[in-house]
């Protein structure tokens, strides 16, 4: 090989390995602000019960919390331990609770009755809005909530998470590199197949998830604080 194209090929590899450093320095920082949600989805549910105590709705805010710290530690333990595969479901399963939150605020019911529906085993995806035209099933929850500012994520979110609950090209590529004709991989315990880039993009969209639910119950606490909850 000539000098000239191995000067090439090592600029190439630089190139290569900045951005990939550059992917795993976001990917960290991600991960800590994922780590840091705990403690605020804790304070939230504290806020919650001092200062409303046990009803149907504080109730339906608690599970809904300890789900999301739950399956954020999930994620992160994941990742260290190098199975995307597992963890990248877990972005479907957060979005689950954010829309199952968002779905209250459009419920035909009021709050409580909404959350006591749901405890005694109603499915959300057969109650209707609050014009009693629609169900509140995923995809009217998503078009819906991709139109608030600051929720512009959630369809890109959504068909991400669900590409890995479903077996589908995703989890191809998962456990190999095809080039051409040519495959190399198979069958063993890590994710060394998955870009950096997908991981980030997994923390990312879970983080997003994490805060979205501290807003909707903080916008709760403040209607309530204000006397503003709709009746529906």
């Amino acid at each position: 090989m000539c000098r000239f194209a191995m000067q090439l090929l090592a600029a190439s590899y630089a190139k290569r390995w900045a951005s990939y450093k550059t992917m795993e320095n976001e990917l960290k920082k991600y991960l800590s602000e994922l780590d840091a949600e705990g403690d605020q989805l804790i304070q939230v549910g504290k806020i919650l019960l001092e200062n409303y105590g046990i009803t149907e709705f504080t109730i339906f805010c608690i599970a809904i919390l300890n789900r999301t710290i739950n399956l954020n530690r999930g994620y992160i333990s994941l990742l260290n331990e190098e199975n995307y595969i597992a963890a990248a479901p877990l972005v479907r399963m957060n979005l689950d609770s954010l829309l199952r939150l968002f779905a209250s605020t459009q419920s035909e019911f009021d709050y409580e009755r909404f959350a006591n529906e749901v405890r005694n085993g109603k499915k959300i995806a057969d109650i209707y809005d609050s014009n009693k035209k629609k169900k509140l099933r995923d995809s009217e929850l998503v078009e819906r909530l991709k139109k608030i500012k600051g929720f512009s994520w959630v369809k890109d979110g959504y068909s991400i998470g669900s590409g890995f609950v479903h077996f589908s090209h995703q989890h191809v590529y998962s456990a190999m590199k095809i080039q051409g004709q040519k495959f190399s991989g198979g069958i063993r315990k890590n994710d060394e197949f998955v870009p950096v880039k997908e991981k980030v993009a997994g923390a990312y969209y879970m983080t997003q998830c994490s805060k979205g639910i501290r807003v909707f119950i903080g916008d709760w606490i403040d209607h309530v604080k204000k006397g503003q909850l709709p009746n529906k």
